[in-house]
This record gives structure tokens, C-alpha cells and sequence, in this order.
């Protein structure tokens, strides 16, 4: 009977959670989403693709999330990209590839995205590689697969245990699994006023196409609208910076704003003399996801190599059942530079 009782506290938490998502115009949506979203450049919009300084990047995204209500939620993304055709003239491409992983609750609700990206960069400067319009487009599978098999409903207790063998079953919830192509794009801003400042902007949709993600009929993939911005200030002779970031997610009836900065203080600062990248430095700052949830990021920053670890404390009414716990997050990337070149002034990785 204790194990009941603990499986029947355990759906009024999920129901609550539900009730609470459902009523909130604010901050449920579709997709997932990551706090340091500005680490994540490919899910946040296809334009940013290749569009820094160096000749390669790769990060790895995690998140954990909701774990004192039910079997935690965790998001997975990898992505790699790259400028190529540097040298030509007027501009350059950017090219990269994207994979994303969501798993969901006891029912292992999982979502997986595959995705590849072109941009085109229209350098406006002169020549000088300070100043660029980028358009970009995004192409790939989007796949959602469920497992009923860690599922319990009420008709299925014996009064001893769960039988599953009996009771709802897979043909009166739906198929297994679904696959749709899915297409996204979006226009960005890059500007270098000064060495050691720089400023970006960019807008982006995904789902152009409101593909089909429906286990039992139709359910087509509402269009995310994406609007974000940030910079990178130089402060203290470049012994120090500050880097605020924002983004406004609109998906349907739902939205939401994230803002915040952090704090650069460079405990290294870049060869003046080569084209050698050594700069070392460490950053922190608060963000607040606005009615949802305020969090803090910490990054440390080396040659290229970065790793950044946020943690969110919920603010919403989602409070109630989760205590005020809300999502860890660590972000892993690294830049490289094959041909220890730079192009114009430096477009440095954050």
C-alpha cells in the first residue's frame, strides 16, 4: 500500500504540473530551450552559423531539469560549425551541423532533431571584416518517440500491483514514434565598432513548415519565433568586459524573455605580438527568465576551450511542487584555430 500511495502522489504532482503549464500563456511552449541559449547558437538561430573567429567550433549542451517532481527531464545538443570560403570576396559562407535530444518523464517522452545549416555572411565593412549581415537556413528530421511501458493507470492495480498487461493500451494511445522533415531560418547582425567590442543581433523561425509530430492524427509543430541580441564590452584597459545577452521566444500562445550579463575578467590576455589565440579568462553574472525563474552562470575560458555551468531556482508557480528547485545546465565547447590565422579584427568566441 506504500508503494500505491507513493505512485498516487506522484500523479497528483505530474497533474499539477500539467494544470500549471497548460494555464500559463507565459512560459510553457513546444520546444525545449536552454538557459545559456547564447552558447547555443544553431538552436538558436541558423544564421549564426560560421560566424566567428577561428576556423572550427564545437559545443556540447546538457540539461537537467524537474527532477524533484518526476524521473528528471534532460535535453542533450551537439553541434559543430565553420566559415568556409573566408577569403572570398565581399563575404563568406557558414556551415554547420546540429543534433538535439529531449527525454521527458516516466514515459521517456523523447524528441530528437538532426539538422544542417547554411549561412551566408555579406561583410558591409569594406572589406574589413567588422561589419556583417548574415541570412541563414536550416534543414532536417525532427523525430518523437514515447515508451508506454513505464506507464500505470488505475485499472491496471490488482490490489497488489500494477498489471500492465492489462488496461489502456498502445492502439487506443497512438503509434510508437513519428518522422518529419523540418525547416527553419533567420537573419543575423554582427558589428566590431572597436577591438575587444562587439555587438549582435539576430531573428529567426523555426517550423516553417509546421511539420506533422502527431503519434494519433494530426498535431503539426507550432512556428517559434526567436528575437535575441548581445554584445561584448571592453572595461579597465580590456582587464575586464561586460557581456549582457537577451532573447524574446514567441511559439504560438506562449512566450518568454530571458536577460542577464555577465561579469569578464581576464586573467590572460591574447598575444599582441602573433596571431596565437592564449587569452584566459573567467566570467559570471545573473539572468532572469521573466515570472519563471532567475539563474546564475559561471564560465572559465582558455585557448579556445570553454565550459559554462548555470543552475535556475524557480520563481513561477511551478513552486509549489517542485520547491523551488529548478535546472542544472553545463555547456562544453571549444574554438579552433587550424591556421593560427585571423581575419581583419578578432571575432572572439564567448
Amino acid at each position: 500500500m506504500i508503494l500505491r500511495g507513493e505512485r498516487i502522489m506522484k500523479k497528483i504532482k505530474l497533474i499539477l504540473v500539467l494544470f500549471i503549464i497548460i494555464g500559463s500563456n507565459s512560459y510553457g511552449q513546444q520546444d525545449v530551450h536552454f538557459s545559456q541559449f547564447f552558447s547555443s547558437p544553431l538552436t538558436l538561430n541558423p544564421a549564426g552559423a560560421g560566424i566567428f573567429d577561428g576556423d572550427l567550433r564545437a559545443i556540447m549542451n546538457y540539461r537537467s531539469q524537474w527532477g524533484t517532481i518526476t524521473k528528471p527531464y534532460t535535453t542533450m545538443a551537439a553541434s559543430i560549425d565553420l566559415p568556409v570560403l573566408k577569403k572570398m570576396k565581399g563575404g563568406m559562407f557558414g556551415l554547420g551541423l546540429n543534433f538535439l535530444k529531449d527525454d521527458a518523464g516516466d514515459s521517456r517522452m523523447s524528441t530528437m532533431n538532426y539538422a544542417i545549416s547554411l549561412a551566408y555572411h555579406l561583410d558591409i565593412s569594406g572589406g574589413k571584416s567588422t561589419h556583417f549581415l548574415s541570412v541563414g537556413f536550416q534543414g532536417g528530421m525532427i523525430q518523437r518517440s514515447m515508451s508506454y511501458g513505464s506507464l500505470t493507470w488505475d485499472d491496471q492495480w490488482n490490489g497488489e500491483t500494477f498489471d500492465q498487461s492489462t488496461g489502456v493500451g498502445v492502439n487506443q494511445l497512438g503509434g510508437l514514434a513519428i518522422n518529419a522533415l523540418d525547416l527553419s531560418s533567420g537573419l543575423h547582425w554582427y558589428y566590431i565598432p572597436t577591438d575587444g567590442n562587439k555587438l549582435f543581433a539576430g531573428f529567426s523561425m523555426f517550423h516553417i513548415n509546421s511539420p506533422n509530430v502527431g503519434f494519433n492524427g494530426d498535431s503539426p509543430l507550432i512556428k517559434k519565433y526567436t528575437l535575441h541580441g548581445g554584445g561584448d564590452f571592453e572595461i579597465s584597459d580590456g582587464k575586464m568586459g561586460l557581456m549582457p545577452n537577451f532573447v524574446y521566444v514567441k511559439q504560438g500562445a506562449n512566450q518568454y524573455i530571458d536577460f542577464g550579463g555577465e561579469v569578464k575578467i581576464s586573467l590572460r590576455e591574447d598575444s599582441k605580438f602573433t596571431n596565437f589565440h592564449n587569452e584566459m579568462y573567467v566570467t559570471v553574472g545573473p539572468y532572469l527568465r521573466w515570472g519563471d525563474a532567475v539563474y546564475a552562470v559561471a564560465s572559465f575560458n582558455w585557448q579556445g576551450m570553454k565550459i559554462a555551468v548555470s543552475y535556475d531556482f524557480n520563481l513561477s508557480e511551478l513552486t509549489t511542487v517542485s520547491n523551488g528547485v529548478g535546472g542544472f545546465e553545463v555547456m562544453l565547447g571549444y574554438k579552433m584555430d587550424i591556421g593560427n590565422s585571423s581575419r581583419g579584427h578578432s571575432m572572439k568566441f564567448n
